[in-house]
């Protein structure tokens, strides 16, 4: 059942794809996005996703990846031969592809950062480019990577420049980290600038480095999209492969302040803000502001270096996960997304991480119950199947369904394609 969900899932994202130049678009909120968040991009990352569980021995054989067609028609219902996401997955790499031939032109690819620019699509054409065996997507994704690398080389200092995993720093940083082995000198340049320049911009607090999403931002936001869970994951892999135990030394003294702040009844989660407000929920449980998130950065730690006190940690975060009741709508606005940034396909993606390092059953077993409950709320269309996120402010609550990865089916599909296949490696470890 799961597989022809997956099958119908990309149906749909290609009856609803855009005609542009190059390949077809994305919209989201009836807006065109080519970036990782919302657009093509993140559609991209998601049918790499389905293709590697489809294929967990190592992805397509070499000359398998589909061609760059160059013909601006963009990909609808009936266009071309193989499957939906055979045809989607052609369609997104090669709009991409077209969009860094012609970067000038890109003014949806407005800036560098990882969920809404030139860094996500890099990121996304190699993945593609690595599970699809596709050496033109892994060509041009080293030659935007370079290109945002030149560009941080060439920036002047800001000291009021973003700092996060989503649109900032750290996000870019990772960028050029995962294209630290096949790409330019300048890239490994440009990501030790990164690393120290957010090094640099941490404030000192009693329990430990924290980053705000920019300084002088009133709150911190301390969980892996827009806080210190995330730069300090940013860090930990940048000590790992640049070789730099300083950067290593701040993510664990980041990780041990997070541990002092983070709290809850019987697990463990940050709070949503500090300090916090009013109108808005003291904890969070998806991957952007919740342990779904924030324990990436405990696992990679417990990986370069175990001590007891990260698992401890990882440990935690699960319990929380679990005392959350989700997805239980517990009450009106609790636990209203099935998306991978705020919702349940982003804890299922994480159950799934953890039952592939543990082999544990009881991981898998509530990821399948996840799974469930998303499945359940399965809409279906015309032209195949979609998910609605749910606003209870909103008169309807269900709100239109999105194609795109972090709200989206590309993202809910390429989960439930990995659900398959629970052995299969996540395309990208921190997401």
């Amino acid at each position: 059942m799961t597989a022809d969900v997956v099958r119908q899932a990309f149906t749909w994202i290609e009856s609803v794809a855009v005609p542009a130049d190059g390949g077809p678009l994305w919209r989201e909120a009836g807006e065109p996005f080519d970036d990782l968040y919302a657009g093509t991009a993140g559609v991209l990352l998601g049918c790499a996703e389905a293709t590697a569980a489809a294929s967990p021995a190592g992805g397509l054989p070499t000359g398998t990846a589909p061609p760059v067609t160059g013909s601006g028609s963009g990909a609808g219902p009936d266009s071309g031969t193989g499957s939906a996401l055979d045809r989607v997955a052609a369609g997104a790499r090669d709009r991409l592809v077209h969009l860094a031939r012609h970067e000038p032109d890109a003014p949806t690819l407005p800036d560098d950062g990882m969920f809404g620019g030139w860094a996500g699509a890099a990121v996304a054409l190699r993945a593609w480019g690595r599970v699809a065996a596709d050496p033109v997507a892994l060509d041009v994704a080293a030659s935007v990577t370079a290109r945002v690398a030149e560009r941080l080389r060439d920036r002047p200092v800001d000291p009021g420049r973003c700092s996060d995993v989503i649109s900032g720093d750290a996000g870019i940083l990772l960028a050029l980290l995962d294209a630290h082995d096949d790409t330019a000198p300048v890239v490994t340049q440009a990501a030790h600038l990164l690393a120290d320049g957010l090094v640099g911009l941490a404030e000192e607090h009693p329990d430990g480095p924290h980053w705000r999403m920019r300084a002088g931002d009133e709150r911190l936001m301390p969980g892996f999209s827009h806080g210190t869970a995330g730069v300090a994951y940013a860090l930990a892999v940048a000590g790992v492969t640049l070789r730099r135990d300083d950067l290593l030394d701040t993510a664990v003294r980041a990780a041990d302040g997070l541990l002092a702040m983070g709290h809850h009844p019987d697990g463990w989660a940050l709070p949503l803000l500090v300090p916090p407000r009013p109108d808005r929920p003291a904890v969070n449980f998806g991957w952007c502001h919740g342990p779904t998130g924030t324990v990436r950065l405990f696992t990679l730690l417990d990986t370069v270096d175990p001590q007891p006190r990260w698992q401890r940690a990882v440990d935690g975060c699960l319990r929380a996960l679990r005392d959350s009741g989700l997805p239980q709508r517990r009450y009106p606005g609790y636990w209203d997304n099935l998306a991978r940034c705020c919702g349940t396909a982003g804890v299922g993606q994480l159950l799934l991480d953890r039952y592939r390092s543990t082999a544990d059953p009881a991981l898998l077993d509530w990821a399948h119950r996840l799974a469930g409950d998303v499945l359940a709320r399965t809409v279906t269309t015309p032209t195949g199947v979609a998910w609605s996120n749910t606003e209870h402010t909103r008169t309807p609550a269900e709100l239109p369904p999105e194609p795109g990865f972090m709200q989206g089916a590309a993202g809910i599909a390429g989960w439930l394609a990995r659900l398959a296949a629970p052995t299969t490696a996540p395309v990208l470890p921190w997401l």
